[in-house]
């Protein structure tokens, strides 16, 4: 159950990811430098979600606080000039990662 729940929270979050990456790909050129960012925040999800999923609280942690960095590098520093769909795209999807947090916390507290 579970298991079960921890990836029904995640769906709302992989699904406005990819809606993401479709606009980059489609909407405009990426810089290297956004690429990279990009490629270390899916990384450091990827390990994120395998701590989460695994129950390695320390793996999770860490891989949450580095994605953290990255997401907020890459918001900081390119999505400043964004079309506002595109702003509001990236705003629900860490509203829906919050909420994966808070179920992935929430199970924690009550085994």
């Amino acid at each position: 159950m579970r298991t079960i729940l921890l990836s029904l929270s995640f769906l709302p979050y992989l699904t406005l990811a990819g809606i993401d990456g479709w606009l980059h790909e489609r909407s405009r050129r990426v810089p290297r430098i956004e690429q990279a960012l990009h490629a270390g925040a899916a990384i450091s999800l990827i390990a994120f979600a395998v701590g989460v999923f695994s129950a390695r609280t320390a793996l999770a942690s860490i891989a949450l606080g580095i994605f953290a960095v990255l997401a907020a590098a890459d918001e900081f520093g390119f999505h400043g000039h964004l079309a506002a769909r595109e702003r509001r795209i990236h705003f629900a999807a860490y509203a829906a990662l919050l909420v994966f947090v808070f179920a992935w916390q929430w199970q924690a507290m009550n085994p």
